[in-house]
């Protein structure tokens, strides 16, 4: 026994023995050839095969993905299936379109990892349930795919929204892609004469610039939209898994690279500050539970109750099975930002948004939708400002209050009739604040608008208000150029109000290591604080709708005590002359500002006397994450650590 050749056998002997029963008894490894264990992706789907709400859509996922059960898992999925035919004795484009849709993400998933020719776990679709597949991927594609509207000319293009965009164009690729070479229809061309690989190569080409474009110019229209989000964020990842091409899936790495850094440096707890669009009144504004980024965030970064698999029971709420099974990983210096917010300290981050339309000479195939958008990047007029704390973040969207909305553009239009805001970033837009001191801590101003279809209590609103920030300093009043506004007012989330403390005209409130004064001010000339009354015990409503209200912000870091604060701010210069306001402080770094907001007119807020600048040469502009010169690099550091991303 102490010979050393006896030894070295012995342990090789047991080295084998261990790694034979990794391979064998871990179903993870019982069919097919997998890299890599993912023990997030395991420890989501074992949970959810225990719900009894569960779809059968994401229980056969999850089945399929743990090897478990693959007889049931495939008699599962057969019935999602069926439930998409809802009694039709085929599959059509129509019906492709009108009822799988939502769930695309999903089965492209499912064909992708567990068909015969998967490079993930492959054999794992009984060949009968393979086969519907690709009758339904051929369907979606008839019903989605031109070769005509991958044309470059129409990467900015939008059809019905972002996410709606993203889910037509990038499944119908994807279906295509695995079945171009597949016989039964390699040969078979599509309505618009071109066969399936003609589609997939004008496809790869479309989608690598539309990453590439999105890199250079402001990420996302609909931006971080806690409803959207989880219908947007899943098809990149699809991409990024399946695109075939490596120039597209590098496209998509680095796109979702800064999608997340763009995240990580203004959240807290995984709760998103700053100026959000598509946020709809209600617990979509108020809540963080309803934050779709949030759980993404949390999933990838694994904190908080990530794998609760109630969140995903919904057969078209797959998008955590997606992140959880994706190669997709967070760089280790994002997933430092996101986590380490002491360490990022105090600081501003600006950011450049696709904001306006611009004319197009011919429209692309719309696939049937009513609204439709051609977004100009390189004269966007929508800036983010945020500005970012470890305690607290507060943030605002900044633009040009002469301009308005749109839901489409027509080809026959002119540059200067084109030049309005996209709906789809101007609806329910969210500015306020957050707090570290609990996810569902928040203020933020919201108009009264048009009644909610489906609630009438709630209200949907475009370009609600116009803003001016600097720091700790914001200014908001509703903006008078979109009369289906009637009236502001603040949220306050549970508790606040009781804890509110009112002094020479502002309401003072101490929140965990925050202190916050808000000022509802009357319009008339001088100083003078503008009536207001409570709405449910959440809103403070202003009695004049077009009341400026003021939102100043401060750390106990600074501060050390609630008092020292209040006279900080009672001291701080305000007037309104002439229909001007103008609000006077110093800054962190002792620079004397002055904000001017132009109450009666629809014109650009001033800093020192000079309009806000709504096309700065950075596209990203933070101590951590911002555009070199000519926006051909993005710079990420923090904490000793650089990503430096090039096109």
């Amino acid at each position: 026994m102490n010979d050393p050749r006896s030894q070295y056998i012995a342990i090789m002997k047991n080295l084998i023995a261990f790694w034979a029963c990794v391979f064998l008894c871990n179903p993870g490894y019982s069919q097919g050839t997998v890299k890599a264990l993912n023990p997030r992706a395991d420890t989501l789907c074992k949970a959810a095969l225990s719900p009894e709400n569960m779809s059968d859509l994401n229980w056969a996922f999850s089945a399929l993905w743990l090897g478990h059960d693959l007889p049931e898992a495939n008699h599962r999925l057969a019935i999602a299936y069926d439930q998409i035919l809802d009694g039709s004795p085929e599959m059509t484009p129509e019906i492709a379109d009108e009822r799988a849709k939502w769930q695309m993400r999903t089965w492209v998933r499912i064909y992708y990892l567990f068909s015969d020719q998967s490079e993930w776990r492959p054999g794992r679709l009984e060949a009968g349930m393979q086969e519907k597949i690709e009758d339904l991927f051929w369907n979606y594609a008839v019903a989605k795919s031109t070769v005509a509207r991958a044309n470059l000319k129409y990467v900015w293009f939008i059809q019905g929204s972002e996410n709606h965009d993203l889910m037509d164009l990038g499944n119908s690729f994807l279906a295509l892609q695995a079945l171009h070479e597949k016989e039964g229809y390699r040969s078979r061309p599509l309505p618009d004469g071109k066969l399936p690989t003609k589609h997939v190569e004008a496809w790869t080409t479309y989608f690598t610039e539309y990453a590439n474009q999105r890199f250079k110019e402001g990420l996302s229209i609909e931006i971080a939209s806690p409803i959207y989000g989880k219908y947007f964020i899943p098809e990149l990842f699809n991409l990024f898994d399946f695109g075939e091409d490596p120039a597209l899936k590098k496209a998509m790495r680095r796109y979702l690279d800064l999608l997340w850094a763009d995240w990580a440096i203004e959240q807290l707890n995984g709760v998103r500050g700053g100026g959000k669009s598509r946020c709809y009144q209600g617990n979509y504004s108020r809540r963080a539970g309803s934050d779709s980024y949030r759980i993404m965030g949390n999933l990838l970064l694994e904190q908080g109750d990530w794998a609760n698999p109630s969140t995903f029971a919904h057969p078209i709420h797959g998008f955590g099975f997606i992140l959880a099974t994706s190669k997709y990983t967070l760089p280790e210096l994002v997933r430092d930002l996101a986590l380490s917010p002491d360490d990022r300290g105090e600081y501003v981050y600006l950011s450049k948004r696709p904001g306006l339309m611009t004319g197009i000479e011919e429209l692309p195939p719309l696939g049937g939708h009513p609204c439709w958008y051609h977004m100009n990047p390189k004269e966007s007029r929508l800036l983010r400002y945020t500005w970012c704390t470890p305690d607290h973040v507060m943030g605002c969207f900044l633009d040009d209050p002469a301009v308005h909305h749109d839901f489409v553009v027509h080809s026959d239009w002119s540059e200067e009739r084109a030049r309005r805001y996209a709906a789809i970033h101007a609806q329910n837009r969210w500015q306020g604040i957050i707090f570290a001191s609990d996810p569902d801590a928040r203020i933020f101003p919201q108009c009264l608008g048009k009644p909610d279809k489906k609630k009438p209590n709630l209200s949907t609103t475009y370009l609600q208000q116009v803003a001016v920030q600097h720091e700790n300093v914001l200014i908001v009043q509703m903006n008078r150029a979109v009369p289906a506004n009637t009236a502001i007012r603040i949220f306050f989330s549970d508790g606040m109000k009781e804890r509110l403390v009112e002094k020479e005209g502002w309401s003072f409130l101490e929140e965990g290591d925050s202190y916050v004064a808000v000022r509802v001010n009357s319009t008339s000339e001088g100083w003078l604080p503008g009536a207001a009354t409570w709405d449910d015990n959440l809103f403070l409503r202003a009695s004049e709708p077009y009341a400026p209200v003021l939102f100043i912000t401060g750390r106990k870091a600074r501060f050390p005590t609630r008092e020292a604060f209040e006279n900080w701010v009672v001291a701080q210069k305000g007037e309104i002359t002439e229909g001007v306001l103008r609000f006077s402080f110093r800054d962190r770094g002792g620079d004397s500002k002055d904000l001017q907001m132009f109450l009666n007119e629809s014109r650009l807020p001033e800093i020192n006397g000079t309009p806000i600048n709504l096309s700065p040469e950075r596209t990203y502009d933070s101590p951590f994450f911002q555009t070199g010169p000519g926006n051909k690099e993005i710079f990420l550091h923090f904490q000793g650590k650089s990503l430096v991303f090039t096109q």
